[in-house]
């Protein structure tokens, strides 16, 4: 056979299959179909009646490890401590208000009296996180599970909570609260009427 027919019968066989192959790759990616289900449940819609003061976003890494015992037989038994450590970054913005659920207002029209019972303290009202996981190191005989990965996300929520309780939130809450209540003695003077605040039976604002 000639070279140089030789040589042309091997770039088309070299074409002909980088073709097939690709029109393989093509047909499995076309073949590839991503099935997502998505359930919701609502079990309770109830009314509410909270006020958001003041907002603050709040991050941390932290890292947590735990330790499991494994004995092996090697004929004789031996104990190994097997170690799996996370270190997450979580961040998240925290919400204080106040929750006027048990907030009472009354109004004697005839006296213009306007009354506020059962003043509510600051508290965190709602926390939005997320987290990061920067490392995860397993073990092979101590790995993630979905009860871990819940855990590690539990726990970063009440590291936030922590971390709010810690800073000047609650104060900063409390001072635009009482903003708020200066707002409504303005309204009801403009309107006539004195506002009285009682805490359990003793006026504290008049």
């Amino acid at each position: 056979m000639n070279r140089t027919v030789l040589t042309l019968l091997v770039f088309v066989l070299a074409f002909a299959l980088g073709i097939a192959s690709l029109a393989l790759w093509q047909s499995r990616q076309q073949d590839q179909r991503v099935h997502e289900e998505a359930t919701i449940l609502l079990d309770r819609v109830r009314n509410v009646m909270k006020m958001v003061t003041v907002e603050g976003d709040v991050s941390e890494l932290f890292s947590s490890t735990s330790s499991r015992d494994v004995t092996l037989y090697l004929p004789l038994p031996s104990r190994f401590s097997f170690d799996k450590k996370a270190t997450v970054e979580v961040r998240g913005t925290v919400l204080v208000g106040y929750d006027l659920e048990q907030l009472d207002i009354s109004v004697d029209p005839d006296r213009r009296i306007l009354t506020l019972r059962n003043l509510p303290e600051p508290e965190i009202l709602a926390i939005d996180h997320e987290l990061v996981y920067r490392d995860l190191n397993e073990s092979w005989f101590n790995s993630f599970s979905t009860e871990d990965y819940s855990r590690l996300n539990r726990r970063a929520k009440e590291r936030l909570r922590d971390e709010a309780l810690e800073s000047d939130l609650l104060a900063r809450a409390r001072v635009q609260g009482n903003a708020v209540i200066e707002g409504i003695e303005y309204l009801a003077r403009s309107a006539g009427y004195e506002v009285v605040v009682v805490e359990g039976e003793r006026p504290i604002r008049q």
